[in-house]
């Protein structure tokens, strides 16, 4: 191994060119292209997550109502919003 350093040769580099930028899509180009893809991770998602504040007993009754169900908590949720309704119409 050698002690002397060579330069490098920027002048060789002369015929190379950056790259152009691509254009950029629209928002709207990419929301079509997100609704109609097939990708899991682009598929609209309809499920929302709420936090709801209530003494421990209230929760842990509402959580063993649904594991003895065997309901998902939104599922279970739903067929009580549903039973009162029907209770608040008679």
């Amino acid at each position: 191994m050698s002690d002397s350093r060579k330069n490098l040769d920027f002048g060789g580099l002369d015929d190379f060119q950056p790259r152009q930028k691509p254009a950029a899509n629209p928002p709207a180009v990419h929301k079509a292209v997100d609704k109609v893809s097939s990708f899991p991770s682009r598929e609209t998602d309809e499920d929302a997550q709420i936090n709801i504040k209530a003494s421990s007993t209230s929760i842990a009754r509402f959580r063993a109502m649904a594991k003895a169900e065997r309901y998902r908590h939104g599922e279970f949720l739903e067929i009580l919003m549903d039973a009162y309704e029907k209770r608040e119409t008679r």
